[in-house]
C-alpha cells in the first residue's frame, strides 16, 4: 500500500493531466452526436461485418484498392466485439487522445523544463480541433500515440540495447498498421541518424539502431499484411494499389490540392488512369506549382475546420464562434513551434527536438505534393505542442529578472 501512495505521490501531476484531459473528451464524445460519414462510415461497415461473419466488403473497390484502410477496420472490429457500440469506439479515442496529452507532457519534460511541459500540455488538452475530432471515428489517433511512445523510449534510452530499437521499430509497425503514415517518421530517423553521424555520435551503435527500427517495422507491417492475404481477411493485404491517387489530387491546380469528387469518379480506382493523369496534370500546370503551393501550406498548416466534427449542427453561427477560437490554438502552436528553432541556432538544443523537427519537415515536404485538408494536421499540431514546450521553456528561462533575484534576496 506505501508503495502505491508512493507512486501516486510521484506520478500527481501525470494522474492529473490524464483525468482532466479524459473527463473533458469524455464530455465532448458523450455530448455531441456527430454522424459518421465519408470513409469512416465504410470503415465502420466493414467493421461490423468482420464481426457478424459477412465479407462483402471484400469485393468493394474501396478496400481492393486501398487495403492499407483495413488496420483501422481491424481495430474497431476488436473493440466493436467487446461492446457493440459507436459511442465505445468513441471513448476509446477520448482514452487514447488522454494518453497522447500525457505523452506531449512527458517528452516536452524531457527536451525543455516541467513548467513549460505542465503548461504546453493543458492548452493542448482543451484544444478544440484535437478535443472535437475525438467525435470521430478517424483513424488518426492510435497510430499517433504509438509514434508518440516510440519517441519517448529513444528519447529515454541511455544503455547500448538492440533490444529497445526493436521496441520502437514494432510500435512504429503497427502505427503504420492502422494508418499508412509511418514512413514520415522512418524517413526523419533516417535523415536523424545522418545527424547522428555528422555529429560524430557513435556510428555502429546509430548504423546498428536505425537498422533494427527499419527490419522490425517492416516485419511487422509486412508480416500482418501477408497475413491478411493468407487468411483472406483483406484480399489486398495492407497494400495500396493506386498510390498515383494521393498526389493526382494534391496536385490538382483547381481544387488548391484538396479532394476532387470529379477527379474520385474517373481515377480513384484505376491505378493506370490515374499514373498517366498524373502525368499530364504536371506536364500542363507546373508553372502554377509554386503558388499551389503556398495555399496548400496554408490549408494544412493554418486553417482551422471543425466541421468533421459540427458540421451537422443547425446553429452554425455558434461554430463560427469555435472556429475563430480554434484558430487562435493552431497559430499559437504553429508560431510556437517555429520559435523553437531559436535554441538550435543558439546551439543550446537536445538532440531529440532535432527529431522533432524533422519529422514537422518531412511531413511539410510530403503535404506539398499530396492531398490536403485541415484535418491531416492532427499529427503536425501534436509534434508542434512538444516543440511548443521548448520555446515556453526557453522564454521562461530566459525572462528578466526582478532586481531582488538579481542581487539576492535582501537580509530582514
Amino acid at each position: 500500500m506505501s508503495k502505491v501512495k508512493k507512486w501516486i505521490g510521484n506520478h500527481k501531476w501525470i494522474i492529473f493531466l490524464l483525468l482532466f484531459s479524459l473527463i473533458i473528451r469524455l464530455g465532448v464524445v458523450l455530448w455531441i452526436k456527430t454522424p459518421i460519414i465519408s470513409d469512416f462510415k465504410t470503415m465502420y461497415e466493414a467493421s461490423l461485418e468482420l464481426i457478424n461473419g459477412t465479407d462483402s466488403y471484400k469485393s468493394m473497390p474501396y478496400f481492393i484498392c486501398w487495403g492499407y484502410q483495413m488496420g483501422h477496420v481491424i481495430y474497431q472490429a476488436i473493440l466493436l466485439a467487446i461492446i457493440n457500440s459507436v459511442t465505445f469506439l468513441k471513448i476509446m479515442n477520448a482514452i487514447i487522445t488522454s494518453l497522447t496529452v500525457v505523452f506531449i507532457y512527458l517528452i516536452g519534460k524531457e527536451l525543455s523544463n516541467e513548467k513549460a511541459a505542465r503548461i504546453i500540455s493543458v492548452i493542448y488538452s482543451i484544444f478544440l480541433f484535437p478535443l472535437l475530432l475525438n467525435t470521430v471515428l478517424t483513424n488518426q489517433f492510435l497510430p499517433m500515440l504509438l509514434i508518440l511512445i516510440a519517441i519517448y523510449i529513444l528519447i529515454k534510452k541511455k544503455k547500448e540495447s538492440i533490444h529497445l530499437p526493436i521496441i520502437i521499430g514494432i510500435l512504429l509497425g503497427f502505427s503504420n498498421i492502422f494508418r499508412s503514415e509511418t514512413i514520415v517518421i522512418i524517413v526523419a530517423l533516417f535523415l536523424y541518424s545522418i545527424f547522428l553521424l555528422v555529429t560524430k555520435e557513435n556510428k555502429k551503435k546509430v548504423i546498428i539502431s536505425f537498422l533494427c527500427i527499419l527490419i522490425s517495422y517492416m516485419v511487422i507491417f509486412q508480416g500482418t499484411s501477408f497475413l491478411l492475404k493468407t487468411t483472406n481477411i483483406s484480399p489486398s493485404g495492407l497494400d495500396n494499389n493506386n498510390s498515383s491517387w494521393k498526389f493526382l489530387e494534391g496536385l490538382n491546380v483547381s481544387t488548391s490540392g484538396r479532394y476532387s469528387a470529379e477527379d474520385a469518379e474517373k481515377y480513384a480506382y484505376d491505378k493506370e488512369k490515374t499514373q498517366k493523369a498524373l502525368q499530364e496534370r504536371i506536364e500542363n500546370n507546373y508553372l502554377q506549382f509554386p503558388k499551389l503551393f503556398l495555399k496548400k501550406i496554408k490549408i494544412t498548416w493554418l486553417n482551422s475546420d471543425l466541421s468533421w466534427s459540427l458540421g451537422h449542427i443547425k446553429n452554425q453561427d455558434q461554430v463560427k464562434i469555435l472556429e475563430a477560437i480554434n484558430q487562435c490554438f493552431i497559430y499559437f502552436f504553429f508560431i510556437m513551434a517555429l520559435l523553437s528553432a531559436i535554441t538550435i541556432f543558439k546551439k543550446i538544443y537536445k538532440k531529440p527536438q532535432i527529431l522533432i523537427t524533422l519529422i514537422l519537415l518531412v511531413y511539410f515536404g510530403v503535404y506539398l505534393l499530396i492531398e490536403v485538408m485541415p484535418r491531416y494536421a492532427y499529427a503536425m499540431q501534436t509534434l508542434e505542442a512538444i516543440l511548443a514546450c521548448i520555446t515556453l521553456g526557453y522564454i521562461l528561462d530566459n525572462k528578466p529578472k526582478k532586481v531582488g533575484e538579481q542581487h539576492g534576496k535582501t537580509r530582514k
